[in-house]
């Protein structure tokens, strides 16, 4: 029987970079993250759960039906390394753990490259480590993270309230939104860094995991669920995974900066300064946990592009590249910027093939054109140029906005998704009415496959117009 095992993130990082630093006031956290991470329940209910249990395909196989092979060729490609760079993000947060242990000095807020030898080389066992449990034995990793993730939670709960008691609740009347608004988010913005409001946490919040959801990413996991109702299993991840350990990263570098004053966001030191000896515990869990399922996606996604490669190779691959990637503090530090930029770039299909499904139909236009017009082959060979062209212009537009001018990575999404919908739209239209889609083609190829298919005795029934690609995870 297959399970969906969902894995409770509990990354600081972010939370302590791009809202510390970036001083909110303690109502635009508790209501603009709540906010955020409401929409992102919805859109994977509403958004990719239907069309996970309809279809029951993995994401690549589901986009490859509608774009065709050889776009989906880049974009798995795009797909194995950038998740492999989350997944080395991951392995140097476990990293930093294990370097407050073995009294390593820890990377900074600024730094670009490894601090030392000493940390550039847990990194890498780590990685090393991560990559061959994945490798060998993701079954195993499935289930002890499903009884990991009591504990993580019960973690956090205990760093949460040992981090309140740290700073003062209590005292001099001061009770909970006292500490919140007095200690943990002030809104004093610090020394070179910029001003975060509601918005931002809003829109951080939802599009964090732009990828898994409106990317479609999470396809691949939400296909074995009964009904589309499997999308508000989300709701555990957004609220205790995304919503709570994020208030409580933010409330354990507030003990960091009220006791030290130092402004790393290494979570190993700020765990151990919390929680001991279970803080770190709990952080070396929680990143190997997160990063496994991301070189598990990366892997499926290499193995898509090689269908003949083995999935233990496939895993080892993009196990090296995240090994590599965990050395480097600079992706750990911009993990914020890191995930924008990961859905900036691969959203645009998930918002494609999501329009293929919910609107062409209604419409009257051919969805899944690729997969359509293979004319008895197996594999997708047509082209989908308007969604080439959508791909393509979309981040002509969208990558110089987030990078070179005002209008932030977390609000960039907004105009990524709106064109990506409209544009490919448009396009499937126009390319329609010049008959360069020639829907008389798609008739054509459905009833040659069905003649075939009835007229011959030797013919499978499993097999032509009905077939769906094997999935290789």
């Amino acid at each position: 029987m297959k399970k969906i095992v969902m894995n409770y993130e509990f990354v600081m990082n972010d939370v302590m970079k791009s809202i510390i630093h970036h001083i909110c006031t303690a109502l635009d956290v508790v209501v603009g993250l709540l906010v955020g991470n409401f929409l992102a329940v919805l859109t994977w209910r509403f958004i990719v759960a239907p069309l996970a249990v309809t279809k029951r395909l993995t994401a690549n196989f589901s986009m490859e039906r509608v774009v065709g092979r050889r776009l989906m060729i880049v974009y798995d490609l795009a797909c194995a390394i950038l998740l492999a760079g989350i997944a080395g993000v991951m392995c140097q947060i476990t990293a930093t753990a294990f370097a407050q242990i073995f009294n390593v000095p820890e990377p900074q807020l600024q730094d670009l490259l490894p601090p030392n030898a000493a940390f550039a080389g847990i990194a890498i066992i780590c990685g090393l480590v991560t990559t061959v449990i994945a490798a060998v034995g993701f079954s195993f990793v499935t289930v002890f993270g499903t009884l990991m993730t009591p504990i993580l939670v019960s973690g956090i709960i205990y760093l949460f309230t040992k981090s309140l008691q740290m700073l003062g609740i209590g005292q001099d009347g001061c009770g909970l939104w006292c500490i919140f608004n007095e200690k943990v988010y002030t809104g004093v913005v610090m020394p070179g860094q910029s001003k975060f409001g509601m918005a931002h946490c809003i829109f951080f919040s939802w599009f964090c995991d732009l990828l898994n959801h409106m990317g479609q990413n999470d396809l691949s996991f939400l296909r074995f669920g009964r009904t589309a109702n499997v999308g508000w299993m989300s709701i555990g991840g957004m609220y205790i995974g995304h919503y709570f350990a994020w208030i409580t990263a933010g409330c354990m570098y507030a003990v960091q900066l009220m006791e030290n004053g130092k402004t790393s966001v290494a979570p190993g030191p700020i765990a151990d300064l919390v929680g001991g000896g279970f803080g770190l515990a709990i952080i070396i869990f929680a990143g190997w946990s997160t990063a496994n399922p991301c070189i598990y996606a990366s892997g499926l996604a290499l193995q898509h592009i090689f269908p003949k490669m083995k999935a233990w190779l496939s895993t080892i691959i993009v196990g090296l590249v995240a090994t590599v990637a965990a050395c480097f503090p600079a992706l750990t530090n911009g993990i914020t910027a890191v995930l924008a930029y990961c859905g900036i770039i691969l959203a645009p299909l998930g918002v494609v093939l999501s329009t293929d499904y919910y609107i062409f139909p209604r419409l009257g236009l051919q969805s899944e054109m690729s997969y359509t017009l293979r004319e008895g082959e197996d594999k997708c060979v047509k082209t989908n140029w308007p969604a080439v062209w959508v791909w393509f212009t979309v981040e002509v537009i969208s990558l110089p906005l987030a990078i070179w001018t005002p209008v932030s990575p977390y609000f960039t999404p907004i105009i990524t998704l709106t064109y990506s919908f409209a544009a490919y739209l448009g396009l499937t239209k126009y390319w329609v009415k010049k008959g360069w889609i020639n829907y008389d083609e798609v008739s054509k190829s459905k009833r040659s496959t069905a003649l075939v298919e009835e007229g011959s005795d030797e013919a499978d029934p499993s097999e032509g117009a009905n077939e769906e690609p094997t999935d290789v995870a």
